[in-house]
């Protein structure tokens, strides 16, 4: 340090006595101060350790962008597409505290995990890995999200073949009187005394009507009408609907889960399946006397579908016209389109709210009044 002020101070006296301009001074002092100090200028090498990261910010994103995600649990990842029961164990052992029938209602345990992950298992306090089962991760709590955790987002298409079950659904009713059949049935499936509401042995053994009030979409329910739980039919949500054929009887059976669980190509091709937010007639209710006949006297096109990929409940016009435009009944739809004609604002109201009402009507209804479609914007 006293040789490099000394040689300073040297310096100092040479310009001085060759009289340099003070210019020249200031940049010979500051190439000195660079070339003397470095360590103390750089604050002890950190402004020279951020001009060489500012110089690879392609390396640092390329580890960022690569990393694992140990929060997130995928069934698609390469390692994790085995055999089934390689990790979930059938039955789990909390079934009888959540189920009547031997199922898998449970995460896989700890030892399924830590074969491939105990690096992750055992890094910190609060390992991220734990948080894809556990609502809190701490070595004394023990909480656990429930089987299946809602707020995850599906990872599997369901495969169901209506047409096959249409199938065997015919063959048992030729076998003899419904009492007889006791193979295919379900839980909640009960037969009905004279004079109550009438239930088919076919669809209904899956979608029975609903029991509990629909959850409202997050904007609301349009135009405020809220339907009621017989508005709707249910739709399986578990095993109990398919387990009393395919527990070990009829394939694909309890082992064979991939026989139904199916990993689509692309992650976010999984659709939602059962979304009664989107229904177009929204005021259509199941349970009005009137609407209590065989459910594919309307949904005509369920029956012979080989897959849910695509499919829709779709009902055609002529099955609500047969009673909703016919001479001498009814002439909801004609009436409808004629207050169009005066009033291209016309909302659609008898089936439909606003959001749906509001839009052109199909071609098809058109063709059912017997008339030329027409545009709103057309409408003077």
């Amino acid at each position: 340090m006293s040789f490099a002020i000394t040689v300073g101070a040297g310096l100092l006296q040479t310009f001085s006595m060759k009289r340099y301009s003070i210019t020249s001074l200031i940049l010979a002092l500051a190439a000195f101060v660079v070339i003397a100090f470095p360590q103390q200028l750089s604050g002890n090498g950190r402004v020279a350790a951020q001009k060489r990261r500012v110089g690879r910010p392609g390396k640092t994103q390329a580890i960022k962008k690569g990393a694992i995600d140990y929060s997130r649990f995928s069934h698609a990842t390469p390692k994790h597409r085995g055999a089934c029961n390689t990790c979930h164990q059938v039955p789990t052992s909390n079934w009888k505290k959540v189920s009547n029938f031997p199922d898998v209602a449970d995460f896989p345990g700890h030892n399924d995990c830590v074969g491939c992950h105990r690096q992750q298992f055992f890094k910190g306090a609060k390992p991220v890995i734990c948080s894809i089962c556990h609502s809190r991760v701490s070595p004394r709590d023990d909480a656990r999200f429930s089987f299946r955790n809602p707020a995850s987002p599906g990872q599997f298409l369901i495969e169901f073949p209506h047409d096959r079950h249409q199938d065997v659904i015919a063959r048992m009713l030729r076998r003899g009187p419904i009492a007889e059949q006791s193979l295919f049935v379900r839980a909640s499936f009960t037969t009905v005394a004279a004079g109550e509401t009438k239930h088919y042995n076919n669809c209904e053994i899956c979608h029975g009507p609903l029991t509990i009030a629909p959850v409202a979409p997050p904007a609301g329910w349009p135009d405020s009408f809220v339907p009621d739980a017989a508005t709707f039919k249910n739709a399986p949500a578990s095993h109990a609907a398919c387990f009393n054929c395919h527990w070990k009887a009829q394939q694909p059976t309890n082992e064979n889960c991939a026989g139904c669980h199916k990993l689509p190509d692309k992650p976010a091709a999984i659709p939602v399946l059962h979304d009664v937010h989107l229904r177009i007639s929204l005021k259509f209710r199941h349970a009005r006397e009137q609407h209590l006949a065989e459910c594919t006297a309307c949904h005509i096109n369920i029956t012979k579908s080989p897959t849910l990929r695509g499919l829709k409940p779709d009902v055609p016009i002529t099955a609500c016209t047969e009673c909703h435009n016919k001479d001498g009944l009814r002439l909801d739809l004609n009436k409808e389109l004629e207050a169009l004609d005066n009033n291209r604002d016309f909302s659609c109201a008898y089936c439909h709210t606003s959001d749906v009402g509001r839009r052109n009507p199909p071609p098809g209804h058109y063709l059912i009044a017997g008339r030329e479609p027409i545009k709103r914007r057309d409408v003077k």
